[in-house]
């Protein structure tokens, strides 16, 4: 179901995920292989060893098997967790165009334009396994101004050159828009945590004056400021909203 009246949108650029869902069913079918040959070697063990429990009991299985034993909760917990985590997902694909971007999974087609974009966010996350951390989740999402919302993960191929090319396209309607709000009311929110106003820059409870900030640059995923007596402030990207957008005003500030 469309979520918006965008109209339909000639595409110049299209973004699948088609390699990662190979890979992703790859995975799945050898977590089925594991899984099946694990259950038969468990049915050939259990017939050799039930003539010997029937004879000398089910202490047997302790005695000669206690590492299969004890390992076993494990391999099948790892085994379950394989396949639960690799299960097959619909077919996604990401158009770009001039006027804007549309996404369909499955049965649902989402369409934005660029110019009714409100907000760029960035976020990222660490899944723990059994108090393991695994690998970082990256996510972008769009948000326009009646509230549709756009979201996918790098689980998209070719994921960088696709938020590059989305970051190019929704900074000039994100920037006007920004302008024209700081202008109208004297102050910006760029998320929870930091507010820009047309002298000073809010961060959490820091107020930094415009005069005093010596940089701005985004590295390995913090906004990092610098002021002019080597005062540093850093805050995550994913805790910003149009963080693009921010370092941009920042820069024609300082």
């Amino acid at each position: 179901m469309e979520a918006s009246q965008a109209p339909e949108l000639q595409p110049d650029a299209v973004f699948t995920d088609k390699k990662k869902r190979r890979i992703r069913a790859w995975r799945f079918v050898f977590s089925l292989l594991l899984l099946a040959g694990l259950c038969a070697s468990g049915y050939l063990a259990w017939q050799w060893f039930a003539p010997r429990a029937a004879r000398y009991g089910l202490s047997i299985l302790w005695i000669n098997g206690k590492l299969i034993l004890i390992l076993l909760p494990v391999v099948l917990v790892l085994l379950f967790w394989l396949l639960f985590a690799n299960l097959p997902r619909k077919k996604t694909i990401i158009s770009l165009s001039e006027d804007g971007i549309r996404k369909k999974n499955g049965r649902r087609d989402l369409k934005l334009r660029w110019d009714s974009l409100e907000t760029l966010r960035f976020k990222f996350s660490r899944a723990f396994f059994l108090g393991i951390p695994g690998s970082r989740r990256e996510r972008v999402e769009l948000t326009d101004a009646v509230g549709n919302k756009l979201c996918f993960d790098a689980r998209m191929d070719r994921f960088e050159e696709l938020v590059n090319r989305i970051r190019e396209r929704s900074f000039p309607a994100l920037y006007q828009l920004s302008q024209e709000r700081l202008s109208r009311a004297g102050k910006l929110a760029f998320g929870k945590q930091v507010s820009l106003s047309p002298d000073s820059l809010q961060i959490r409870k820091t107020s930094l004056p415009l005069t005093q900030i010596k940089s701005a640059a985004i590295e390995k995923g913090c906004l990092r400021i610098k002021t002019i007596n080597n005062r540093k402030k850093r805050i995550r990207v994913d805790k910003l909203d149009n963080p693009d957008v921010l370092l941009h005003l920042l820069g024609k500030s300082t």
